[in-house]
């Protein structure tokens, strides 16, 4: 027992030893957190399943600044397909800066009207991308508050496209919560359009003017700092203070952080996704989740219309293609003046042949859509599509509601020749059968009645 205990004693150091290498390789280094500013509200989201991994005030409805950018970019992609035409009007080309220097009368490409909002954080495009796809800002607003509550996004109440909150902004400024902001921001990344817009660096393309332009991302700072990112919005203003929108995967696994109201945004927004990656690979949820993906692109029910058999669709311009064609030439009609008119043919002859058929193509739309109202036409229009499933429900309604009344009247039929044969067997049992005579005053037969026999005889 001596010898086992003298043993014992000079193994102990050895196994403490072996016990403090075993956990210095098995367990994750802690994410630090930054001796900075906290922010006003947070949150970390793990994108593929909508995990919240760490929050603090995440319902707090506060101001956006340029982050609200990203649902300006959902609700115009929800309704419009990227190779729509953006024109210029007065209010977007006199926003302030951050701009792209958009100019009144201008034609220009959705795909590019895009990119200069979520790279450069340009007001003027996000007003104009506002106004075309609404109309006006006001109705503008109106549509992202519906996609906002279809996706999910709660205490948000959007009113600016730009995410100004000063005296010249719309109605205040727009308002969300980092809970809203990361159901935007995983609804984003579910859209390439967005997602590879926000994670670029450098962006060249050509004006409607003609002149070469060469955008740097905003966000550089994070993205060429933080190993794995991917996005996705920056914004500030002197009232909202500094918010970011963040983005970032490794080993196949995504997270999304939300910082707002802090002047160190970068870092704690690094910290968080930090603290999301030494969560163990498919760890499960065991908190609150966020909605899943519920945007859908124009451009993704445009593919699902081309799939149709083409008497649902258009020869020509396919389908929701064409409806878009012609939703894109109303809303430019409604928002651009005669003289702004000429102005933008001027501006896109000189952006090169492609946008100079841009007036052309409208006019085909116009076309198809002349066509789908004529009598014979084989192209049908939207509304006259789900006017074709009105019908088929309508009809499938009036075949049901006849279905259900033969079946009424099939019972009652069977009711009443069970009852006639209870009769009829109550008869036989009796032995005896009913007769139903003819009443006196119908008979030709006089009944006199018999006279009673005296008794003398």
């Amino acid at each position: 027992m001596a010898l086992l205990g003298r043993l014992g004693r000079r193994l102990l150091p050895l196994a403490a030893v072996l016990v403090a290498v075993a956990s210095l390789v098995l367990a994750r280094p802690a994410a630090a957190v930054p001796a900075t500013q906290a922010p006003q509200a947070y949150i970390l989201v793990d994108a593929d399943n909508g995990c919240i991994r760490a929050a603090k005030d995440e319902h707090q409805s506060l101001l956006t600044a340029s982050t609200v950018k990203l649902l300006t970019a959902i609700t115009a992609l929800e309704r419009l397909p990227l190779d729509s035409t953006v024109p210029v009007s007065a209010r977007a080309a006199n926003q302030p800066a951050m701009k792209i220097n958009m100019h009144e009368g201008e034609v220009w490409k959705l795909d590019d009207a895009i990119h200069s909002m979520l790279i450069v954080s340009a007001n003027d495009a996000a007003y104009a991308i506002a106004e075309r796809t609404g109309g006006s800002v006001e109705q503008f607003a109106k549509l992202a508050n519906v996609t906002a509550k279809q996706l999910g996004a709660t205490e948000t109440n959007f009113a600016d496209p730009a995410g100004l909150d000063d005296r010249n902004a719309y109605a205040g400024g727009s308002h969300m919560s980092a809970y809203g902001l990361a159901v935007v921001a995983r609804n984003a990344l579910a859209i390439p359009e967005i997602a590879n817009a926000a994670k670029t660096l450098d962006y060249d393309f050509t004006d409607p003017t003609g002149a070469g332009r060469h955008l740097r991302n905003h966000n550089d700072g994070f993205l060429t700092t933080y190993a794995g990112a991917t996005g996705l919005k920056t914004g500030y203003t002197k009232a909202a203070s500094r918010t970011l929108v963040t983005s970032a995967t490794r080993d196949g696994r995504t997270m999304i952080a939300v910082v707002m109201g802090t002047w160190d945004d970068t870092g704690w927004a690094g910290s968080l996704l930090d603290q999301g990656f030494t969560t163990p690979a498919g760890a499960r949820c065991s908190g609150a989740q966020v909605p899943p993906v519920r945007a859908v692109t124009a451009d993704t029910r445009d593919q699902a219309f081309a799939g149709l058999p083409p008497v649902l669709g258009t020869p020509s311009l396919g389908g929701a293609g064409a409806v878009a064609a012609v939703a894109e030439t109303t809303a430019t009609s409604s928002t651009t003046t005669p003289k702004t008119k000429t102005k933008a043919t001027t501006s896109a002859k000189a952006s090169g042949a492609k946008h100079s058929n841009a007036a052309t193509i409208d006019a085909q739309a116009v076309s198809v859509e002349k066509a789908a109202t004529q009598p014979g036409s084989s192209g049908l229009s939207l509304g006259t599509i789900f006017s074709v499933w009105n019908f088929v429900l309508v009809v499938f309604l009036v075949l049901l509601a006849l279905f259900l009344l033969r079946r009424r009247a099939v019972r009652r039929q069977r009711v009443r020749r069970m009852a006639r044969q209870k009769h009829m067997e109550e008869v036989r049992r009796r032995r005896m059968i009913d007769l139903v005579e003819p009443s006196d005053r119908a008979s030709h037969v006089r009944v006199v009645p018999r006279r009673a026999r005296s008794r003398g005889r």
